[in-house]
């Protein structure tokens, strides 16, 4: 399980969220999972672009991260990744890619235990 000593936040760029739509624009974290934590996750995959948007829906709050493939594979790994997004609170919790191409959208709880269920969208912008 993880702590939340063991996650390594390293820099949280500006963003804006529009809680209404519990739309993030643009949040960049970067983070690790330790070595040896192995979290069970969600996986989805979309070819999407800034007019884009991602609708992800959940039964209760989960972490929610759009990343690329590479970074994917980082997450995968238990490297230290970046993506955007975040503990989604609200459903459907929206994600507009920052660029185009290939993206991973990745839902897990955080190492903690329990289950979620939840289902991903693309809505063309």
């Amino acid at each position: 399980m993880l702590k939340m000593s063991d996650n390594l936040i390293v820099k949280i760029s500006v963003f804006k969220i529009d809680l209404f739509r519990a739309k993030v624009d643009s949040v960049i974290y970067f983070t690790k999972i330790t070595e040896g934590d192995k979290m069970n996750y969600l996986h989805y995959e979309f070819n999407a672009g800034p007019d884009d948007v991602i609708e992800v829906t959940l039964d209760k709050a989960a972490n929610v991260q759009l990343v690329d493939s590479t970074n994917y594979s980082h997450y995968r790994s238990g490297e230290k990744y970046k993506y955007f997004g975040g503990h989604a609170k609200v459903s459907p919790f929206h994600l507009t890619p920052p660029h185009c191409g290939h993206w991973h959208v990745v839902i897990d709880l955080g190492g903690y235990a329990g289950s979620v269920r939840a289902s991903a969208r693309l809505v063309k912008g």
